[in-house]
């Protein structure tokens, strides 16, 4: 039997839907005059207009975003949040759940990829657990240890996930406020199966065009998942088309708690570099409940999920780079972060050049 978990908050409790309606109505657009003042320096520049392609394109908007003309190397950090699934019981990942925890503790540590990646920009590595099954670490902005199984009940209840999404708000706030660009990214094991279920929800797209290999299982897995994820949808046939109420149905702490870093961003005018498959449901369920969101959003590159594509697709956000990667954690953002720092240093750093009169050049 569907199983639908519907749970109010008691009363005097934090409300966190208020909470975030409020900060999306302070979203506004970017600043044009800046990214207009930053097109009109690059013509003068020594090297033709526009000759690093999208590059060129980037460098208006992160202008545009960050409300500076010409803004030069710019400030970031890197955020993981990790959360465990009730779905992953059902064997669709390489890994065991445990595994999440254990690679959060070796971020913490210093030691993980995304670590030695974003030592590269350089960046700070910030993490915090916001479902983990064990816990590690500040506990202060877990909601709960892992989700239910999402093809029996909701992974959440929908004020489990609001808080969430508010947890991940003041995340932000007490991490992530100082810096000119946020790179966005989670770790999870069975979030892949949870992605392509919010996915198929949100682009109303067949589950078979959505579901991939995540930590690289072997198709017998692959259709394993595909047949757990229509369960998942089956069992929520009814719900409405409501960006929480599908999160709260079929998502996880971590996608939710990366719904309200990239909202708080978004509300700062920071820069958001969204990493993978993941995070791309995090910024689309963003973008759903303020609009406004999308003009703030980097795609740093495409992954191996199938969903991926169709995700930056509907976000209209094409990727930086493409180099078939599936690490997580962060992984390719942190990659992008160095490659937006290289063009804005040579948007900054290139000297004007001697003006020509091509009429009367030989």
């Amino acid at each position: 039997m569907a199983e639908h978990i519907r749970e109010r908050p008691p009363a005097g409790e934090y409300d966190g839907k208020a909470a975030v309606d409020a900060l999306c109505g302070r979203i506004s657009g970017p600043d044009r005059t800046a990214a207009r003042l930053t097109k009109v320096r690059q013509l003068t520049r020594a090297r033709p207009a526009d000759s690093l392609g999208r590059l060129d394109a980037l460098v208006l908007r992160i202008a545009g975003i960050l409300r500076r003309p010409s803004p030069g190397v710019v400030s970031a950090a890197v955020s993981v949040l990790a959360g465990d699934h009730g779905v992953a019981a059902h064997g669709t990942s390489v890994f065991q759940p445990t595994v999440t925890g254990q690679v959060l503790e070796l971020i913490a540590a210093g030691e993980a990829p995304v670590n030695i990646l974003a030592a590269r920009v350089p960046a700070p590595v910030e993490y915090a657990d916001f479902g983990l099954l064990r816990p590690v670490g500040d506990q202060r902005y877990k909601v709960a240890a892992g989700t239910r199984d999402i093809t029996r009940q909701d992974a959440m209840t929908v004020a489990q996930a609001w808080r969430a999404v508010c947890h991940g708000m003041a995340y932000a706030d007490a991490r992530l406020a100082g810096v000119d660009l946020v790179a966005v990214g989670e770790i999870g094991v069975g979030n892949t199966t949870a992605t392509a279920a919010l996915a198929a929800r949100l682009l109303d797209l067949p589950v078979g065009r959505l579901t991939g290999r995540g930590t690289g299982v072997p198709a017998p897995v692959v259709r394993r998942k595909t047949a757990l994820i229509e369960q998942a949808l089956g069992r929520v046939r009814g719900l409405p088309d409501d960006p929480v109420t599908l999160l709260a149905a079929l998502g996880g702490f971590e996608i939710a708690g990366n719904v309200g870093v990239i909202l708080a961003a978004a509300a700062r005018h920071q820069a958001v570099v969204i990493d993978g498959t993941i995070t791309a449901v995090a910024a689309l369920l963003a973008v759903r409940l303020c609009p406004a969101v999308a003009d703030y959003l980097i795609a740093a590159h495409l992954s191996t999920e199938p969903a991926h594509q169709l995700l930056l697709r509907a976000l209209g956000q094409p990727p930086l780079l493409q180099l078939d990667m599936h690490l997580g954690m962060a992984s390719g953002a942190a990659l992008a972060v160095g490659l937006i720092n290289a063009v804005l240093a040579v948007a900054d750093g290139t000297p004007a050049a001697e003006a020509v009169d091509l009429e009367e050049a030989p």
